[in-house]
């Protein structure tokens, strides 16, 4: 590995600020806060990694023992200086280290996305051997956006076998085996409120929670989390149950359910 390697990956100059900063949009949005903090509306640079050459010295390491590479690679790029650990950071961009077979399948057990399943495969260019610890190249390798959209159609075949829509306040979802038919309402939409403290206004915003009869919990448009569960289960976060009953067996067989 080159010496100057880390200047080579960190040192050149960062990209234009972003101009889509929250505060930036809130300078134009007339109904927005009273004040806005002294950076408002400025943005921050975001970085600009040259990371080519560290993926072109992994794959010219590839038949070699990840043991020594690794030891290489510390020699060169000193993991106590904060700008230099950031590249080890990225060396998993590249390369799966922690993998194991599983029903003939390569698994990274240590994966960095979390919306790429990991028995889908591993999803860089070159893995780890955990037999022999040597460098291999990925021969099944696509790049990770494939894996996320194949993910993404998984799941949505996934939640489809579970959920039968009879109309747009109606579902029929099957949960913990069990056929249910569960009535759904909208949300409340956030609202804003100003209150004065100290002779200063202040503006806050109220998001008022609902029981959802599925969740067991309530849960508000505020709850980024909670509309997660509420996308799978309704298919939009904008909706919680209201009510729910068990289906009877003419019902599962009418509505062909089994």
């Amino acid at each position: 590995m080159r010496e100057d390697m880390y200047k080579v990956i960190v040192e050149r100059p960062r990209r234009e600020k972003d101009g889509d900063a929250i505060a930036a949009r809130l300078r134009n949005d007339f109904d927005g806060p009273m004040r806005l903090g002294t950076r408002a509306g400025y943005g921050y640079r975001s970085l600009n990694e040259n990371l080519a050459p560290l993926r072109r010295y992994l794959h010219a390491q590839i038949g070699r023992p990840w043991n020594k590479v690794f030891s290489e690679i510390c020699a060169g790029i000193d993991r106590r200086n904060t700008v230099q650990h950031h590249i080890h950071q990225h060396i998993r961009d590249f390369i799966a280290l922690e993998v194991d077979v599983r029903e003939g399948r390569l698994v990274d057990l240590s994966s960095r996305w979390g919306f790429l399943r990991r028995d889908l495969g591993i999803f860089q260019e070159l893995y780890v051997d955990p037999r022999t610890g040597l460098i291999r190249l990925n021969k099944g390798y696509r790049f990770w956006r494939y894996g996320a959209a194949e993910c993404r159609r998984r799941e949505q075949v996934e939640i489809e076998t579970r959920r039968r829509i009879v109309d747009e306040r109606t579902f029929l979802l099957l949960l913990d085996d069990v056929w249910f038919r569960v009535e759904v309402d909208v949300l409340p939409k956030e609202r804003f409120v100003e209150n004065v403290v100290d002779g200063k206004p202040y503006r806050h915003v109220i998001s008022e929670p609902r029981y959802d009869i599925v969740l067991r919990r309530n849960i508000s448009r505020a709850m980024s989390t909670e509309l997660q569960h509420c996308r799978r289960l309704y298919g939009s976060g904008d909706l919680y149950a209201v009510s729910k009953r068990q289906l009877s067996t003419r019902e599962i067989k009418a509505n062909r359910l089994r």
